[in-house]
């Protein structure tokens, strides 16, 4: 299974709350990114080598005017990353940082590991709900011991909810309804459309609903690591617009070898000052994703352990989890072959 990172597309790098004065460490792409922000308040992020002896700059310290200086031979770094000097020394050598392109929008910090001049905003996909005010959301990170190809078809396959999630958010409805599946530009979008369904426990609680129900799920992969899940829940045959609506966000971003960043968010439009209500929801919420982050871990090792790629068993459910495997080894072979050019924007 492919395992080097795309690193011409937008990546959650952190989340707003995340990074302040303090100089933050995180790997992104195999790369040591360094996060912090400058007096105005804008975010900065570096890579996290010094170009002196490269000594991690995250290690090092931000005065109040925004210069970073590197805490092994003091070399000094402006806002834009330029070498301002040396402490105690007279020297001022030509030196300067590199600095990742960034967007920060609705408490998310986006960053694009690669080229710089094809950072492109409008690949991003709409996350206006995480600062809506008719909704309400939780958010985090959870690490993950495993390549984010795992957690890529982890998503866009969730028949694993019949099975993974009995307990909680899955039921024998999700492996049984077939999904219908899209494919624009390097987007790949799924619908499943399950009607007249036991409701499992998650949204039984959630929404006070019983059974029977009608449960859609509608999920968007960007390349090479975002994905965006539409979620409703209704008694059966109430129409649109009404019922309950939830949002999932996962920013699933290489770091270091084989582990991930696993971003998530989960929104409702619904009982959005129910404190109780959003507390069961978030602790549901990681309960789920460490029984991925298990499932995932314990196939990480499988992978690895199989360096003649023992060929795979594919079935139909598969198609959304293959289709995004694809494009995400099509970007890469672009990148490769120094061709990056966007094959599909982001809808409004």
């Amino acid at each position: 299974m492919l395992t080097q990172h795309v690193r011409n597309g937008w990546y959650l790098g952190a989340w707003s709350d995340e990074i302040g004065r303090t100089l933050t460490q995180r790997w992104i792409t195999d790369l040591p990114v360094c996060f912090y922000r400058l007096p105005d308040g804008t975010v900065a992020a570096i890579e996290d080598r010094c170009p002196h002896r490269k000594y991690p700059l995250s290690q090092g310290h931000l005065d109040d005017e925004g210069i970073l200086q590197c805490d092994y031979h003091g070399y000094r770094f402006d806002g834009q990353g330029v070498c301002v000097g040396v402490a105690e020394q007279a020297d001022r050598p030509k030196a300067a940082l590199r600095r990742f392109p960034l967007v920060e929008r609705d408490g998310a910090i986006w960053i694009w590991p690669g080229a710089p001049e094809l950072a492109d905003e409008s690949l991003l996909p709409d996350t206006s709900w995480l600062t809506d005010p008719d909704w309400t959301h939780v958010h985090g990170v959870v690490p993950l011991k495993a390549r984010h190809l795992l957690l890529l078809e982890n998503l866009l396959d969730l028949t694993h909810e019949t099975f993974l999630h009995p307990t909680s958010i899955g039921n024998a409805a999700v492996a049984a309804t077939p999904i219908d599946v899209t494919v624009d530009g390097d987007r790949v979008g799924f619908s499943r459309r399950m009607v007249g369904i036991e409701a499992p426990p998650f949204y039984e609680k959630s929404c006070g609903l019983t059974s029977p129900v009608d449960r859609w799920q509608d999920g968007d992969f960007y390349p090479p690591g975002i994905f965006v899940l539409n979620i409703r829940v209704a008694a059966t045959g109430t129409e649109e617009p009404d019922g309950f609506h939830m949002k999932v966000l996962y920013g699933m971003t290489p770091g270091r070898g084989n582990e991930t960043h696993d971003f998530y968010a989960l929104g409702r439009d619904y009982l959005i000052h129910d404190e109780e209500l959003t507390k069961f929801q978030h602790e549901q919420q990681l309960a789920v994703m460490q029984e991925d982050v298990d499932a995932l871990e314990a196939q990480e090792v499988m992978y690895a352990t199989d360096p003649g790629g023992n060929a795979e068993s594919s079935i139909r459910s598969d198609l959304a989890a293959l289709r995004g495997r694809r494009a995400v080894a099509k970007m890469l072979a672009r990148e490769q072959q120094g061709d990056s050019a966007p094959r599909t924007r982001a809808s409004a």
